[in-house]
């Protein structure tokens, strides 16, 4: 496990698990609540990484619906009485998993610690990022490299200015958290982006777009 330090917040890092997926757990060390930042693959990746942090999360925070980032919610919320926050407007969840519909801004409280609320729409009708501190947890929205998979490539642009709007905005040194594989910072994503943002892309670019290649 993996564990990285934002002020009060800490980041649980396990997995991978399912397609490759990380696993979030995080932490407000003040007053020991905690969160998952989704719930993908095996469940007992999830609750390893909540074992090793020593918590037993209250929260499910759902980036998107896609189906490798939401099959440990029930077992998940069996387990510890964790209550499911998403957008209610994202496809791929079961009738009656949605404990708690997010809204876009909204602030959600995990102990002392704030969790603003991003909707990015585009890799999904309604992804949904959650900021703190210096840390940006958002699904499959961005990875090192480029934007995540994309259908068409309407949904490709509406992706491209959810990352605009919503994340090249935060602060250079603010950590991207991605669904799956390594890190990245807001300040490496911005320099690669301004490489596509300079060139002209066909008209139905879509699927696995890269700033620097694409």
């Amino acid at each position: 496990m993996e564990r990285i330090r934002d002020g009060d917040l800490e980041i649980v890092i396990g997995g991978p698990t399912g397609y490759g997926n990380n696993v979030y757990v995080v932490v407000d060390r003040a007053t020991g609540e905690a969160a998952f930042i989704d719930a993908p693959g095996d469940p007992e990746a999830n609750m390893a990484a909540a074992e090793a942090a020593g918590v037993r999360p209250t929260r499910i925070f759902l980036t998107h619906g896609h189906f490798d980032h939401t099959p440990a919610i029930d077992a998940l919320k069996a387990a510890y009485g964790a209550k499911l926050y998403a957008d209610p407007a994202e496809p791929g969840l079961k009738d009656g998993q949605l404990d708690v519909p997010v809204r876009h801004g909204e602030e959600i409280a995990v102990g002392n610690l704030r969790f603003r609320v991003l909707s990015v729409p585009g890799h999904t009708p309604a992804s949904t990022a959650y900021l703190c501190g210096k840390s940006v947890f958002v699904g499959d929205t961005l990875f090192p490299g480029g934007p995540g998979r994309s259908k068409d490539n309407a949904a490709l642009q509406e992706e491209i200015a959810s990352i605009v709007r919503e994340l090249y905005v935060l602060p250079d040194d603010t950590v991207v958290y991605p669904g799956h594989g390594p890190t990245t910072t807001i300040g490496a994503s911005k320099a690669e982006y301004a490489v596509f943002a300079s060139r002209e892309h066909a008209p139905d670019l879509c699927g696995d777009v890269t700033w620097l290649n694409s």
